[in-house]
């Protein structure tokens, strides 16, 4: 880590200056690139971990960034007037150095946003799951009930297209909070840069135990910004999260609750299911029910929608309208994503990737399919930090699934971890559940080909894909079904 900086400006340049953002491919700095490049500015990028979707959108919009870090990058489109640092850039990394060296304006990915949005009534959703399609979720309801707002997402929001967007000025901003270290050059959570009037707390489960050693040094962060809250402010917490309503006894700012049996807001009856969604009748304040159709199942999600509820009414939108918005939403990019259905066989993309999260997406997948249809899942473990961690918590992530595909752990930026912990560990603690480990995608393909019995869900669960295999898998699935020359009809694209 590099010492400290202090060419951290307090706003950014003019409209028309020069933006160099470094990782520019990450989905949150691409999408603040994206932006930016919408505000005015010329921005230019680079970054050694490209990968699509992001440089695929970055080169549709005529943005250039290099795939190689050096500090000739500060000169090849000229000598930008801010740098932007993503999170993913080491400290050790040459063009950064340069950057300090200079004395060229630096902010990192979460101030810049932070400064985007200053002045604005603000909200962070924060905790350990559901964070994205709770963030979506809300912002699509603030769009259905009338506002423009802005917003900071880890992924792509399938509503609106994008991960990052300004919107108007007078509107509402949600921030996805993200409780790891902003940059290389600061240690801090990204969250504690937005200073909310409303914070949204979803849950609390340890995690990144490549920082946090322990449930209590997980949550600190976590009471910073609550310990930051304005007077007047609003805390949503989860009623039925025990380490999240523990932190909610020491705030001074107003408190609101939602859960699924309890809570400020809560379900007033037992969800139903019309017609592929989920009808929900919701409870809040001040003697308020309201309707809500759920295009997601599983409880997780249920709870999910009360809290991007809260938040949207919170942030000043109308309750009803809020509420119907709910029935059109498609949610974020890879959370549950279908991809398509070919000979009865749906496939869904999902992100799932810590044992809470995978066992939540199986409890949802089979409340959509139903008992009777086949339920796989193809999945890849993220970083050896985590899984080494969590591994006794696989025991029974994987119950209510037929069969589990096991690809190679994801190492991420823990290449150098490499063989303190395997995938065969992780095999080996799984108890009900068949597993069968693979060695790439294209071996995961076969074998799901190999065990497929009609009709079957196929859940492809992963942080980076694992090589694109959820399309991989419904390109052989269509092909097996229809071989050269016969008729594709019965095909269909995405939905859900």
């Amino acid at each position: 880590m590099i010492g400290s900086r202090e060419n951290g400006p307090s706003s950014f340049p003019p409209a028309g200056a020069h933006l160099h953002l470094l990782g520019i491919c990450g989905y949150a700095v691409s999408g603040l690139a994206l932006a930016c490049q919408r505000m005015g500015y010329r921005v230019t990028g680079s970054d050694e971990d490209a990968y699509p979707p992001t440089t695929e959108v970055l080169k549709e919009a005529g943005i250039e960034f290099a795939k190689r870090h050096t500090p000739k990058n500060l000169e090849r489109w000229g000598i930008p007037d801010l740098v932007i640092l993503g999170n993913q850039v080491q400290g050790s990394n040459s063009e950064l150095e340069s950057v300090l060296a200079s004395g060229l304006p630096l902010l990192s990915e979460a101030e810049a946003q932070g400064l985007l949005a200053r002045g604005r009534l603000r909200a962070v959703i924060c905790g350990t799951h559901g964070k994205t399609t709770t963030s979506s979720l809300a912002a699509w309801m603030l769009e259905g009930a009338g506002l423009d707002p802005g917003f900071r997402l880890g992924s792509t929001s399938r509503d609106f297209g994008m991960t990052v967007r300004l919107g108007d000025l007078s509107s509402p901003f949600v921030f996805e909070g993200d409780e790891y270290t902003t940059s290389a050059l600061d240690r801090g959570a990204k969250f504690l840069h937005w200073h909310p009037q409303v914070v949204t707390m979803l849950n609390l489960e340890l995690d990144h135990p490549d920082l946090y050693a322990d449930l209590g040094a997980y949550t600190r962060p976590y009471q910073q910004l609550l310990d930051g809250m304005p007077a007047d402010g609003l805390l949503i917490v989860n009623a039925e999260a025990p380490a999240a309503l523990a932190l909610a006894t020491r705030v001074s700012c107003r408190v609101e609750t939602f859960g699924l049996q309890t809570g400020s807001w809560r379900l007033s009856g037992e969800p139903k299911t019309e017609n592929g969604q989920r009808e929900l009748r919701v409870a809040g304040p001040n003697d308020l029910e309201v309707a809500l159709t759920l295009p997601m199942f599983g409880d997780h999600n249920a709870s999910n929608a009360l809290a991007a509820l809260a938040t949207a009414v919170a942030l000043g939108a109308d309750p009803l309208r809020a509420a119907q918005a709910a029935a059109s939403y498609r949610g974020a990019a890879r959370r549950f994503e279908i991809l398509g259905e070919v000979a009865e066989v749906t496939v869904i993309d999902d992100y799932a990737h810590h044992p809470t999260k995978i066992r939540a997406t199986i409890a949802g997948a089979r409340q959509w399919a139903g008992p009777q249809r086949q339920l796989l899942m193809v999945h890849v473990p993220h970083t050896y930090s985590r899984t080494k961690a969590l591994l006794e918590d696989y025991r029974d992530a994987f119950a209510g699934a037929d069969l589990v595909v096991l690809g190679p752990i994801e190492p991420a930026r823990e290449r150098a971890l490499a063989g303190s912990v395997s995938s065969a560990d992780v095999a080996a603690q799984v108890c009900g559940t068949e597993v069968v480990l693979v060695g790439s995608a294209e071996e995961a393909v076969e074998v799901v080909l190999r065990n497929l019995t009609a009709p079957a869900v196929v859940v492809c669960s992963s942080v980076r894909g694992f090589d694109g295999v959820a399309g991989r898998l419904l390109s052989a699935i269509g092909e097996m079904a229809h071989p050269p020359g016969s008729s594709r009809s019965d095909r269909r694209g995405a939905s859900g």
